[in-house]
């Protein structure tokens, strides 16, 4: 059972932006929220194929100001007891 990647993913349907803002500790993620294939019609996930607890992204990047650095990565498994906030893009003020 996928029930954080499910919220998320719910949610992100509602925001209308796959893009995924999380905060760890002193990080911020960004990146694409990914939609296993192994998911069915019903957007959930089939038995055995998905791990609670683990949200992908693609196309992330990890920022920490505190040490002002900055890596980009093809995919990132997050564990989402770590994760503290997030938010979706869509949802991000300028300025």
């Amino acid at each position: 059972m996928c029930k954080t990647y499910d919220a998320i993913w719910e949610l992100s349907k509602h925001a209308k932006s796959n893009t995924l803002i999380c905060s760890l500790n002193h990080a911020k993620i960004e990146g694409e929220l990914f939609r296993c294939s192994f998911h069915d019609d019903s957007n959930k996930a089939k038995n055995g194929e998905c791990y609670d607890g683990i949200i992908t992204l693609k196309n992330a990047t990890v920022s920490c100001p505190k040490d002002g650095y900055s890596h980009e990565y093809e995919w990132i498994n997050i564990s989402s007891k770590h994760i503290q906030a997030f938010a979706f893009k869509c949802c991000e003020k300028q300025g």
